[in-house]
């Protein structure tokens, strides 16, 4: 199966503290050092899909900036859009980037977020001739996105003791 949606074959990742859904025909790849999980998930292609579990809890707007700057100094060009958007019942810190490299256009997407755990530091990038076939797919793997203890952070009033905002909203 070789489509542009998640579907009946695809693979689980469940370790860490989270569990998501990816392609089964994409290639999984986990490293561990020192603090943090790196987590993985590449297209036949060159795009890929990104989770870094970074046990030392960072605010997601310091991983975010450093994660920024690290683009800002490969890259000449680079238009950066703040964006909101919610990962795991959770308001983030989100930044979508424009940049050209080896003459492609391309895309990638910034989300951090922090649980009572760890921060998580999701990345996922292409160019975007590549996105227009797979950018729905590394989507859904984000939408797909569990944290083991949701239920104990956000307790019966299913408020997140962070932002305020309701599970689901």
């Amino acid at each position: 199966m070789n489509d542009d949606r998640l579907g009946e074959s695809d693979e689980v990742y469940d370790s860490n503290g989270v569990r998501f859904r990816y392609p089964a025909w994409w290639e999984l790849d986990e490293q561990i050092q020192g603090n943090e999980v790196s987590i993985t998930v590449s297209s036949p292609g060159t795009a890929f899909w990104s989770l870094t579990l970074l046990l030392e809890a960072p605010l997601p707007e310091n991983v975010i900036e450093s994660a920024l700057q690290v683009y800002r100094e490969e890259y000449e060009e680079i238009d950066i859009y703040p964006i909101e958007t919610m990962l795991c019942h959770r308001s983030n810190v989100a930044r979508d980037l424009e940049f050209v490299c080896l003459e492609l256009i391309n895309s990638a997407y910034l989300r951090a977020f922090r649980t009572g755990e760890f921060t998580a530091l999701i990345l996922y990038q292409g160019t975007d001739a590549e996105l227009q076939a797979c950018k729905q797919i590394l989507e859904e793997i984000s939408d797909s996105l569990e944290c083991e203890g949701d239920e104990a952070i956000f307790g019966e009033t299913g408020a997140d003791p962070h932002t305020g905002a309701t599970v689901g909203d």
